[in-house]
């Protein structure tokens, strides 16, 4: 399946020189810090009140995947969103990653891992309607 044809979420896109767009204030075991922070960053960083600056992490906005029905009228299925540990011990533990949260376990992405995954979502979203259709085709 294309990429061309992956829906556009309202996420910013990193730039080509880094992502850390301004310093933030952050607590680190009571003490108030400046830090680079991600451009997409929603974090309060301040009422984190982390015990140690490797404690500190960087997270975007979430993207929701919900069903319709039930109460209340829709339930969460999964959410995604950005995410960064800055401080991480590995290095190549310090590069951005997309998190996919289904509730009890989440799961981190690549760049290209997130695009297979989309990948499967656009042909798991095909497969859902073609079998609604059948339905309405039935009726």
């Amino acid at each position: 399946m294309e990429s061309t044809h992956r829906a556009a979420l309202a996420q910013p896109r990193l730039s080509p020189a880094g992502s850390a767009g301004r310093l933030s204030p952050a607590l680190v075991h009571g003490h108030l810090i400046h830090l680079p922070c991600e451009s997409w960053c929603v974090t309060d960083h301040v009422a984190e009140n982390e015990g140690f600056l490797e404690d500190v992490s960087h997270s975007g906005a979430m993207v929701d995947l919900v069903v319709p029905g039930g109460e209340p009228s829709y339930r969460l299925l999964v959410h995604a969103r950005l995410s960064v540990d800055p401080f991480a011990p590995r290095e190549e533990d310090r590069a951005p990653f997309v998190v996919i949260d289904d509730g009890s376990e989440d799961f981190r992405l690549s760049p290209s891992q997130a695009d297979v995954f989309a990948d499967r979502l656009i042909a798991f979203a095909q497969q859902v309607r073609a079998l609604g259709r059948a339905i309405g085709e039935a009726s």
